[in-house]
């Protein structure tokens, strides 16, 4: 039976009131002060560097792996963290028999590592890539009899990294002579080493024109997955010896998902009591009205973007992945700055007052192609969580001179206070939360403010999930689907899988489009383990997220919701 006590009922009636009284960005305020500082303390977790190189030996001294090898010319093109302690997934893929080897499991002990060959074209990795992009420049630097028309060519990497071409997977690079404006798509052999043209001068899905939209690129590599990159961060009040905030941060390049998931955090606890199990944003897609795309946009190559030259210290290491900058010190990606270079890759922890609450926040600026993704997670004093992600591109590219809509999709596997919890629905004008006792998905109605409460099954605690103004819904004006490619806005799930390898966030990717009606079953909510996607759908036609406060990562472009603590 689902739990909902009087006490609770009158809680949540004051805080829909305060609501329809002010923007939710400035309504909440907790019951003491909440401008209060932090004293942030990190400590290193997680698998360092050392034991991700003793994993990649282990994988590659067995005998499935020699065999593989012995087939001809291959790379090493990722690495996933599947799971603490050492649950990693490698995939090595051979240019020869155009297959991929992948190599996963505990490496904690060998019995528990699998080998299996699959027939799929993985992301490029960073060393392909850069590879590609020698290939490429050489290749029309050295066409002209001039040699002062080599510095006209420039590169840049365009999506979808890469293609199957008659049989062959390529590294698709862009090029561009700035001096006509020619600009194609091409891809490269690492077979052959040679490049190809494709018709139309883009492979298919893509488009190359003489258009150019974008900030001018900086053309400064992004990360590679799997690097090492886990911290413990906690925050205190001033003087006091109980954290505010107790979670685990994971870095965009270690996080878990098909495409990765940006900053992952694990174990999150307000004031001592359990929040949050996982928190991330496994699938990013964007679809255009013509020409490009559809794609499914990978999150865990970092990009570049700014920290302060002082102030700052590196808890795992000048490149761990990791910057803890000293108040009033902020961190600026491209949206706050609107230049793509930088000067830290990872993920920078800071401490800022908005709207008279002081707020933790973790941010990082990561690339895929010709976009640069920020995104943020706000923790404050008095308990609300902001999650936030914004959007910048850069140039000079054609696709995105053309209008698209972005698609993010987080995931919160909520354990408030624990594992057992309830949900429910509210609307503005409603006076009764609506409960929810089976898997579902929902419809935003943005007019009337559909929102979800996730409660304590075993007392009163509860979090509000508050849609952002900019989060838009796939609904119609009539109320349904209308846009079929977003799918859905938010799905209530009974939790799948295990604690570390939830099930339903490796979405197949057969398509762009989201996979998670599949996992709807019917199944009961009433006091389980519950996961809720949140999706928002952004339309955008230019090159980077209008910038309006000095605060944070705002603007129209900039999308999520707001979560909040009632009876806490």
């Amino acid at each position: 039976m689902l739990k909902i006590s009087p006490i609770f009922c009158c809680l949540i009636i004051v805080f829909l009131f305060s609501l329809t009284k002010a923007n939710t960005e400035t309504s909440f305020q907790g019951k003491s002060r909440s401008d209060k500082p932090f004293k942030i303390v990190a400590k290193p977790a997680g698998p360092d560097a050392k034991l991700l190189q003793q994993a990649r030996q282990m994988a590659e001294s067995s005998q499935q792996f020699i065999d593989f090898a012995s087939r001809g010319t291959f790379r090493l093109v990722s690495v996933e963290q599947i799971a603490e302690p050492l649950s990693l997934r490698f995939v090595y893929y051979s240019y020869i028999a155009e297959q991929a080897l992948v190599v996963e499991g505990d490496f904690t002990s060998r019995a528990k590592i699998s080998y299996h060959t699959e027939d799929f074209d993985p992301l490029a990795s960073d060393e392909e890539i850069a590879l590609a992009r020698q290939i490429a420049l050489s290749k029309y630097q050295n066409s002209s009899n001039n040699p002062t028309d080599s510095a006209k060519f420039i590169s840049y990497d365009p999506m979808p990294t890469v293609s199957n071409y008659n049989g062959e997977r390529l590294v698709n690079m862009g090029i561009r002579n700035l001096a006509t404006g020619e600009n194609k798509i091409v891809g490269v052999s690492l077979k052959s080493l040679k490049v190809i043209e494709y018709e139309n001068n883009a492979p298919p899905s893509a488009r190359a024109t003489s258009d150019s939209c974008g900030l001018p690129n900086a053309n400064q590599p992004g990360t590679a997955r799997g690097l090492a990159g886990t911290l413990n961060l906690n925050a205190f009040e001033e003087g006091s010896s109980q954290p505010v905030w107790e979670m685990t941060v994971i870095r965009p390049s270690a996080s878990t998902g098909g495409e990765g998931s940006g900053i992952e955090i694990r174990n999150v606890k307000y004031r001592g009591k359990s929040v949050l199990k996982r928190a991330h944003l496994p699938v990013l897609n964007v679809q255009y009205v013509s020409d490009c795309g559809p794609f499914r946009d990978f999150q865990f190559s970092e990009g570049y973007f700014q920290i302060p030259a002082s102030g700052v210290s590196f808890p795992n290491g000048s490149s761990g992945g990791f910057a803890i900058i000293d108040s009033p010190g902020v961190a600026t990606t491209i949206i706050e700055t609107r230049n793509d270079t930088g000067n830290f890759q990872g993920v920078a922890v800071y401490q800022q007052t908005v709207n008279g609450v002081n707020e933790m926040v973790l941010v990082t600026e990561m690339e895929a192609g010709w976009y640069r993704y920020s995104m943020e997670w706000r923790f404050g004093f008095d308990g609300r969580i902001r999650p936030r992600f914004g959007f910048g591109s850069v140039g000079p590219n054609s696709c995105i001179c053309i209008t698209r809509t972005h698609h993010a999709y987080w995931r919160f596997d909520f354990d408030v206070v624990n594992p057992q919890n309830n949900v429910f629905i509210s609307e503005r004008g409603k006076r009764f939360l609506k409960p929810i006792k089976t898997e579902t998905m929902l419809l935003r109605s943005l007019a009337r403010t559909t929102s979800i409460v996730v409660q304590n099954a075993l007392g009163n605690e509860a979090y509000w999930i508050l849609p952002g103004k900019n989060d838009g819904s796939v609904r119609g004006p009539d109320g349904s689907i209308a846009d079929v490619f977003g799918v859905g806005d938010i799905w209530i799930l009974r939790f799948k899988g295990t604690p570390d390898v939830p099930s339903e966030i490796d979405d197949p990717n057969t398509t762009p489009v989201i996979s998670i009606n599949p996992w709807l079953s019917g199944e009961s909510l009433t006091g389980q383990d519950v996961v809720i996607w949140y999706g928002a759908h952004q339309k955008r036609s230019d090159d980077t997220s209008l910038y309006e406060s000095n605060q944070s990562i705002s603007g129209m472009h900039v999308i999520g919701p707001d979560l909040y603590p009632v009876a806490w």
